[in-house]
């Protein structure tokens, strides 16, 4: 960027999903005359929707962002491509006190530079959304089932070359159909989102945690024991024990789950079998009485089982 723009400094910002922030992404040059972060309020360009230029006897408001004393010379032009302004790029020019044409002379330049790099930024913004909703799960945000399997395959092995326990625990929602037939289906929904915001509470940031498919979901803790899946998997019971849910002022009621805990190597060396294992202390759950977590091969957990919650 520095050769493109003749030797100016500058600086790419661009707006985050939330539309709230304005965060730098690339610096180059000796002088930094922005802010690294801001809020969108705070540059003319993005309020007005065009260039915004300033500096010595130009009679324009200078960006909040700025942090130098209005001596340089400094341009904001947003970025923006297929209908959308993704950010700015901002340039500056020290010297601009003596090189009054400093702009006009890369004017030319600097549109062909805005168009392609907010054309390109727009490209590799949708082929991040096509990414996360092939992985993602539209309803909670989970990671879906493909990428579940894609990727606890390819943990397991790394275990394995580690000589590292795995442990992977399946959970579902009892009498799920109830909340949609009393309730409807939005309110089921609902019930899922709160279900998956609670797994994400209790989940490391190495864990892999999964919408399985349906009212059934998915926990892989690469690197966890047995015992470590046990006690999370009754964590995880009590606070979705926990939860008050309501939906259009009426109270859900209750919610359970029962939960199926396999673990590697002692229950399977391949994913098929692992899961396997775990979806049959699940179904094991569900005929003892919902509302418990089972170990493959083992007895279920009962209130007396120490709570342990992990911290993400």
């Amino acid at each position: 960027m520095a050769d493109f723009v003749g030797g100016l400094s500058g600086t790419v910002h661009l707006t985050s999903a939330s539309r709230n922030l304005v965060d730098e992404v690339a610096q180059w040059g000796t002088v930094r005359s922005s802010v690294a972060q801001f809020a969108p309020e705070d540059c003319w360009a993005l309020r007005r929707g065009q260039e915004h230029i300033s500096g010595p006897e130009i009679l324009s408001p200078r960006c909040a962002h700025i942090t130098e004393n209005g001596n340089y010379g400094y341009v904001c032009m947003p970025l923006a491509a297929q209908g959308e302004t993704l950010g700015i790029l901002h340039l500056c020019e020290p010297n601009a006190a003596e090189k009054p044409r400093w702009l006009d002379e890369r004017r030319q330049i600097l549109r062909g530079i805005v168009d392609t790099l907010a054309l390109e930024l727009a490209n590799l913004r949708l082929r991040e959304t096509l990414r996360q909703q092939s992985i993602r799960d539209p309803n909670t945000g989970l990671f879906n089932r493909r990428y579940l399997e894609e990727t606890s395959s390819r943990e397991l092995r790394r275990m394995e070359r580690s000589h590292l326990p795995l442990v992977m625990i399946m959970l579902d929602v009892d009498h799920f159909k109830q909340f949609n037939d009393t309730f409807g289906h939005e309110a089921g929904d609902l019930v899922l989102k709160q279900v998956a915001a609670t797994m994400l509470d209790n989940a490391r940031e190495a864990d892999i945690v999964s919408r399985y498919g349906g009212e059934e979901f998915a926990v892989v803790m690469p690197g966890a024991s047995l015992q470590e899946g046990i006690e999370r998997a009754e964590a995880l019971r009590v606070a979705v024990k926990q939860l008050h849910v309501t939906h259009r002022g009426r109270t859900l009621g209750t919610i359970t789950m029962s939960l199926g805990v396999a673990a590697y190597p002692e229950h399977g060396a391949s994913w098929s079998e692992l899961a396997n294992a775990a979806d049959h202390a699940l179904y094991k759950a569900k005929e003892e009485g919902r509302d418990r977590a089972v170990a493959s091969g083992g007895e279920a957990q009962t209130e007396r089982t120490p709570i342990h919650v992990v911290p993400r």
